[in-house]
C-alpha cells in the first residue's frame, strides 16, 4: 500500500471511536454496553437476552410505538442502571429537547438515580462523543433537577410528593413500593392514590408521551397490581420476567425489530430456565428462599405476589371433581360477604354456594356449586341474594326465567356492613338467614386458620371442565386463584365466604377432619338432592 494511505495508530483509534458511536447511537443495548464502565465502575458488563428485552421495549418507548411499560422484574437485574441512569442520557442524544420524570419511594433513592445520570452525561467518554450535540446547564444547581440548553431536563422525586408547575415526556416510576411497607395497607393505598392523581397528570401529551412504571412485585395491590386491575382496555404492554420461568406465565408483548414481525416471547422454554444463569446460581437463589420466605420469594423474585403453590392455603389441597354430573349432595350451604358501595376501587359484594355430599367412604364433603361477585348498590345487593337463594345458579346480569329452583338449606351472611340490613330485609320476602359473627373467630387470617385443616384433608371439591378435567370451571379457577393468594390478594371476599361456611359446617359436625373422632350421623335416610 503506498505510504500515502498508512493510517496513524491514533487514526486507527479514531475510526474505531467513530464506529462505536454510531452503534451506540443506534442501539441503546449497545449504548449501556460502551457506557457500563463509567456508572458501574468495576461491575463488568454480562450480556443476556434479558437486558436486550429492557433496552429493545424502551427504544419502542422512545419510538413511541409504546406508550405504556409495565415491567416487573426481580431484583439485583440491573433495571435502575438502565431504566434511571442511562436511558435519559440515550435519549438526550438523538432528542435533546425531551423531558424526564422519575420518581422512586425514597426521596434520597431518587437523588442517587438523577446524580448518576447526571455524572454520566458530564464524563469525558460521553462528552467527548456527543458533547456537541448539547451541555447542562450550569446554573440550574437544585438537587435532582438538572437541565439541558436546549430545554430537556430530568427532574427526580419520591412517590407521594408534588410536581406542580412541571410535566414531561416520560414519566418513569423505578421501585414506587418500598419492600418494607408491603403489607400497609396505607402505604400502598397512597402510592396509587398518588398514580392517580398527581403523577398520570404529568404528562405534556397524554396522546403520544410515555408513562413507564418498573419494579418487583410486593403485594397484589401494589402499584403495578394496581395498573393491571385498572388496565380494562389493555393498553399497558406488560413485559413481566421472573427468575425462574413459569410457562403458564411467559410473558409476550409486541412486535419489535429483533422479532422479524413476530411478537416479542420470552425466549425460555423450560420450566424452571433462570433469567441469568450466568448471574444467579441455584445456591444463590436457595438462599434468598430461606430469607424471604416463599411470600417474599413468589413477589420479589418471581413478579407473582403469592406462591404459585399457595400462601396459608395451598393449590394441591383442593380436590377436581372430575365427573360429567355433580355428585348428589345432601345439604346446599349459600355464604355472603357484602359490601356498602359500588365505587370502583371498593370491596365486592360476593357469594358461594356448596353442596355437601358423601365420598365412597360415606364421609363428608363439600363442592363449590356457584360463585357471584360484583360491586353493586344496595338494592342491586338485595335484588340479587333473592335470586340466589331460589336458584343458586341465577348469577347472570340479568334473571334467567328459564332456572328452576333448588331449595337451601342454609343460608350464612356475614352481619356486619351492608350485611346486617340485607338480613332484614331477606326476613320480610320469607327468606331467613343466619348472622355470622366474624369477630367471634378473630381477624381473616385466623379466621382462614381456623379450617384450613379441613382443605388439606382434601374435603374441599372444586369442579373441573369436562371432557378432559385439565382445567377447572371458569368460576373455579377464579375462586381457586384468590384463595391462595390470600392474604396479599386485592379482595379477600370470597376467601371469606368460604371460611364462613366452613366453620359453620365443623362447627356444626358436618364437616370432620380425619384425625377428628368420629360423628355418628344417624340420619343417613335424609333425602340427597340432585344438582346440576
Amino acid at each position: 500500500m503506498p505510504d500515502d494511505y498508512n493510517i496513524t495508530p491514533e487514526e486507527v483509534n479514531q475510526l474505531r471511536r467513530w464506529a462505536d458511536t454510531l452503534r451506540a447511537e443506534k442501539s441503546f443495548y449497545e449504548f449501556c454496553k460502551q457506557a457500563w464502565h463509567v456508572v458501574e465502575y468495576s461491575t463488568p458488563f454480562i450480556e443476556s437476552w434479558h437486558l436486550q428485552a429492557y433496552t429493545e421495549h424502551l427504544e419502542a418507548c422512545f419510538h413511541r410505538k409504546i406508550t405504556k411499560l409495565l415491567v416487573n422484574v426481580p431484583p439485583r437485574t440491573s433495571k435502575t442502571t438502565i431504566f434511571s441512569i442511562l436511558f435519559p442520557a440515550w435519549v438526550w442524544i438523538h432528542n435533546s429537547e425531551l423531558r424526564f420524570m422519575f420518581a422512586s419511594y425514597s426521596n434520597s433513592l431518587s437523588m442517587e438515580h438523577s446524580r448518576k445520570c447526571r455524572q454520566l452525561i458530564e464524563s469525558p467518554w460521553y462528552r467527548q462523543r456527543w458533547g456537541h450535540k448539547f451541555s447542562l446547564c450550569r446554573e440550574q444547581k437544585a438537587k435532582g433537577f438538572f437541565i439541558n440548553n436546549r430545554g430537556g431536563y430530568r427532574i427526580a422525586t419520591s412517590v407521594g410528593a408534588a410536581t406542580t408547575g412541571h410535566g414531561a415526556n416520560f414519566l418513569i416510576t423505578d421501585d414506587a413500593n418500598n419492600v418494607l411497607d408491603g403489607n400497609s395497607d396505607a402505604k400502598r393505598e397512597g402510592a396509587n392514590k398518588w398514580w392517580d392523581q398527581v403523577w398520570s397528570t404529568r404528562l405534556n401529551d397524554k396522546r403520544h408521551d410515555v408513562k413507564i412504571a418498573v419494579q418487583q412485585r410486593i403485594h397484589e395491590m401494589d402499584l403495578s397490581g394496581h395498573i393491571i386491575a385498572n388496565d380494562i382496555e389493555n393498553t399497558w404492554v406488560k413485559l413481566i420476567l421472573p427468575m425462574e420461568f413459569e410457562k403458564a406465565r411467559c410473558a409476550k408483548t409486541i412486535i419489535l425489530p429483533s422479532t422479524n414481525g413476530k411478537i416479542w416471547t420470552d425466549p425460555r422454554t423450560t420450566e424452571g430456565e433462570l433469567l441469568c444463569p450466568e448471574r444467579w446460581t441455584a445456591k444463590e437463589l436457595s438462599d434468598s428462599k430461606l430469607e424471604l420466605g416463599s411470600y417474599g420469594y413468589a413477589g420479589q423474585y418471581q413478579q407473582r405476589p403469592a406462591p404459585e403453590e399457595g400462601g396459608i392455603i395451598q393449590r394441591s389441597w383442593f380436590k377436581w371433581w372430575k365427573e360429567s354430573r355433580m355428585p348428589d349432595v345432601l345439604y346446599i350451604v349459600q355464604s355472603w360477604d357484602t359490601a356498602l358501595s359500588a365505587k370502583d376501587g371498593s370491596s365486592y359484594s360476593a357469594c358461594t354456594t356448596w353442596g355437601v355430599f358423601r365420598d365412597e367412604h360415606y364421609i363428608e364433603n363439600i363442592i363449590l356449586l356457584s360463585m357471584w361477585r360484583d360491586r353493586v348498590e344496595y338494592p342491586d345487593l338485595r335484588n340479587m341474594a333473592k335470586r340466589l337463594y331460589f336458584d343458586y345458579r341465577d348469577v347472570g346480569k340479568t334473571h334467567n326465567p328459564a332456572f328452576t329452583g333448588i331449595s337451601l338449606d342454609m343460608c350464612i351472611i356475614e352481619a356486619k356492613a351492608s350485611g346486617d340490613p340485607l338480613i332484614k330485609d331477606l326476613a320480610l320476602a320469607g327468606i331467613r338467614a343466619v348472622p355470622f359473627d366474624p369477630k367471634k373467630y378473630g381477624d381473616k387470617i385466623g379466621r382462614v386458620r381456623y379450617v384450613t385443616h379441613l382443605i388439606e384433608a382434601g374435603r374441599v371439591w372444586l369442579p373441573a371442565r369436562a371432557p378432559h378435567y385439565v382445567k377447572l370451571l371458569d368460576h373455579a379457577d377464579i375462586f381457586l386463584n384468590e384463595v391462595i393468594a390470600f392474604p396479599t390478594t386485592e379482595s379477600r371476599d370470597l376467601v371469606d365466604t368460604m371460611t364462613q361456611v366452613l366453620t359453620k359446617l365443623k362447627e356444626g359436625g358436618l364437616l370432620t377432619h380425619p384425625s377428628d373422632p368420629s360423628f355418628e350421623d344417624t340420619n343417613h335416610s335424609r333425602p340427597i338432592k340432585r344438582v346440576y
